[in-house]
């Protein structure tokens, strides 16, 4: 869990969404907000739906077991649908007043929102609602913008893909409506958390894995940059697009301070990333010539990354501060010097095991620097020969204004200094605390111990770009413009069991697409006959000659190209398509622009490595034919569905992902059970994956090079 020392900065919201087939709805989404405390501690709200369709609220000030007591629970009543949320205050008053979820009725629509995150500007919605009133906070304009709309489009999704591009700004929210729908929306640049699981009767789309696990549910996956997921009334699940696609830009603090470090988040465990960008910053300290006796972790939060140090150097982790946890949080306490009081009442060092020695005091950053000068100047008085502050970040210049307390640059004391080179900032911060020397982390090592590059990363308050404001990343432009609706081609060799998803999904218009052709290099394929029943132009394209007759393959492959080139499809879907294409045919796509897309039943990489992070460990990559009876005798604990491009030169099943999830595979549990799920899987990203590619490619954009951000 999140350090309660810190003086400097306040986490943001958590928000839970739950649907269930029984009634306890309330009772489920209570016990998994309770596992994002950490991420609000002012306020606690739930929503219920109640069997006549009315959406009853309770908020209130505290913690979440103190706000939503067994009490308030029965008067809630239950419910199939609930959501949560907890706060603190990022625009607008910590009060009763902004507390969440907020819930509006008005005519026949009812809905209630929850919101993680922050909207610096929203002179937008204001004018759209035709309000210049400063009381209501960034989360009632949206909720208020949100109902207004309504009435203008048939559905609530409808309402959501037309309302939320114009909203500007970082957020996850969840809301619940009152004809019983479920939804969890993520801002385009994705900047903070939000994922999806499930259990046995339902699903759960939450901030924090953490939270999937407080009620035993299986994590799925990341909900999307600009994904609005719906779970309907009945639990059926669908997704849905908007606003203009972005790299995703995720928020540094997330990783280094505020996520349990349990959570698991964009494919890696919390923890390994800290304890990683310990080892990096051990080895900035090795360039540096900095050789301490002794680490000492500066509360929770400084674990892993002290934890990174003390492995990469060598030398003893030492706990020699004692925090506590009954003073309070300290930056609740107003003004500076009261917040120096407060740090120095709820944290003990103990001199024994640093009398003498030379230490590095490791935390995962810096804002306002007032518990390192307290820290610097307290372990001196205890004994210490020198005092070596280490912090797993970069120097805090900026303030936030997408979710993080921290918006006035006059108090951030680096920011004084940002103009100065790297080593230049650690040596005035170091006299700045009076510490023997300071260092911190690049924000290029800051990012890849959380296996990422900058450019993957919010990170305006260590000195980077505004994901909003700032400079917009272009990506290549198709030659020719979409005309209509986008053309899919079909590969496939079977049944085509997937591809009936996407004809469905055709049909009741949640895919905006037509599908021009099915190609099939099987005469006989019971797909074919599918393809007859939906009257799609049908292609049967046998190869004959050995697989390893190069000139025949290439031969086979110009006949393919020749196809693609009258129809002049969009995009390439392979499903069951039992034939490795050769980088004749691929090369010719790519110079076409026009994306191979390929679904795997197996959990891939980016590339060509033999293993995976998951939710549960690292596990092998299963790449060719049987690879869900292989996860299953290996007795692993995962597995997944993948959906990814194919790209000439990259080998068999690699590709750039463009989206997993998970399925777990039980104890005792018989193969044939692991196959339904894995199946049910499957049939439910592929079409969402396809969604997602059509969304990007009704842009403009060309994905086809295999450099889309995905």
């Amino acid at each position: 869990m999140v350090s309660s020392h810190r003086s400097e900065i306040r986490e943001k919201c958590g928000v839970v969404g739950v649907w269930t087939a029984d009634t306890y709805a309330p009772y489920i989404a209570r016990r998994a907000l309770a596992a994002l405390q950490h991420r609000g501690q002012e306020s606690a709200g739930l929503s219920v739906l109640s069997p006549n369709e009315k959406i009853n609220t309770f908020k209130g000030m505290g913690l979440v077991p103190h706000v939503l007591t067994e009490s308030i629970l029965k008067k809630l009543g239950l419910g199939h649908t609930a959501i949560a949320q907890n706060r603190y205050a990022t625009f607008g008053k910590s009060q009763t007043a902004n507390a969440q979820p907020i819930t509006i009725t008005q005519g026949k629509f009812q809905l209630s929102l929850g919101h993680n995150g922050n909207i610096p500007n929203v002179t937008n919605i204001k004018h759209h609602l035709s309000t210049k009133n400063s009381a209501l906070g960034d989360t009632e304009l949206v909720t208020l913008f949100i109902h207004k709309e309504r009435k203008n489009y048939d559905t609530w999704e409808e309402t959501l893909i037309n309302t939320l591009p114009q909203v500007h700004g970082a957020y996850c929210l969840i809301m619940l409506t009152n004809d019983g729908s479920l939804f969890g929306m993520r801002d385009p640049f994705g900047i903070r958390p939000l994922c999806l699981g499930q259990f046995q009767n339902g699903w759960i789309i939450a901030s924090e894995s953490a939270a999937l696990d407080a009620i035993g549910a299986d994590f799925v996956r990341e909900i999307k940059p600009g994904e609005i997921i719906k779970i309907s009334k009945t639990g059926k699940l669908i997704s849905y697009f908007f606003g203009e696609p972005k790299r995703q830009k995720f928020c540094m603090f997330e990783c280094i301070y505020f996520t349990r470090p349990d959570s698991f988040i964009n494919g890696i465990r919390i923890r390994a990333g800290r304890e990683a960008s310990g080892r990096l910053l051990a080895k900035r300290m090795k360039q540096k010539g900095i050789k301490p006796d002794v680490v000492v972790p500066t509360f929770d939060s400084g674990y892993p990354a002290s934890k990174g140090v003390a492995q990469e150097l060598g030398i003893p982790m030492v706990d020699a501060i004692t925090t506590s946890h009954y003073v309070g949080r300290t930056f609740i306490q107003p003004g500076q010097s009261n917040r120096i009081i407060a740090v120095n009442g709820k944290h003990n060092i103990i001199p024994d095991e640093v009398i003498g020695k030379k230490i590095v005091i490791v935390d995962d950053s810096a804002v306002r620097l007032t518990t390192s000068t307290m820290l610097a100047r307290r372990f001196k008085e205890a004994g210490a020969k020198k005092i070596y502050m280490a912090f797993a970040s970069p120097p805090v210049v900026n303030q936030c204004d997408l979710g993080i307390d921290m918006r006035a640059k006059k108090e951030l004391p680096a920011a004084q200094f940002e103009k100065e080179s790297f080593d230049v900032i650690e040596k005035k911060v170091a006299q700045y605390i009076n510490a023997d020397e300071v260092v911190y982390l690049p924000i290029e090592e800051t990012a890849k111990a959380f296996d990422g590059s900058p450019k993957d990363f919010y990170y305006t308050p260590f000195g980077g770009p505004h994901p909003i404001r700032g400079p917009q990343e272009v990506f290549r432009k198709r030659k020719t413009k979409l005309v209509g609706k986008p053309k899919i081609c079909i590969f496939f060799s079977g049944k085509g069991t997937y591809v009936q998803d996407i004809i469905e999904g055709i049909e009741d218009t949640t895919i905006d697409a037509e599908i021009v052709s099915f190609v099939s290099n099987i005469k006989d394929a019971y797909g074919i006959t599918r393809a007859k029943k939906y009257k799609i132009p049908t292609e049967i394209m046998e190869y004959k000659s050995k697989l390893s007759d190069k000139i025949e393959r290439k031969k086979y492959e110009e006949q393919l190209i020749a196809h693609v080139q009258q129809i002049q499809p969009d995009m390439i879907i392979l499903s069951g398509w039992q034939m490795i294409l050769g980088d004749t045919f691929l090369k010719a796509m790519k110079e076409l622009q026009i994306p191979v897309i390929n679904h795997h039943p197996a959990l891939l990489t980016n590339n060509d490595q033999n293993e995976v992070r998951t939710s549960r460990g690292i596990i092998p990559v299963l790449r060719g034919a049987h690879v869900g009876k292989d996860a299953y005798d290996n007795h692993f604990l995962v597995t997944g569905v993948s959906v990814h491009q194919v790209l000439p030169g990259d080998g068999f099943d690699i590709g750039p992902v463009i989206m997993k999830s998970e399925v777990v595979i039980r104890k005792e549990e018989t193969f044939d059970s692991v196959k339904e799920r894995m199946d049910a899987a499957e049939h439910l990203l592929l079409p969402t994956a396809i969604k997602r590619i059509l969304h990007v490619l009704q842009h403009n954009i060309d994905v086809s090079q295999g450099d889309f951000p995905w």
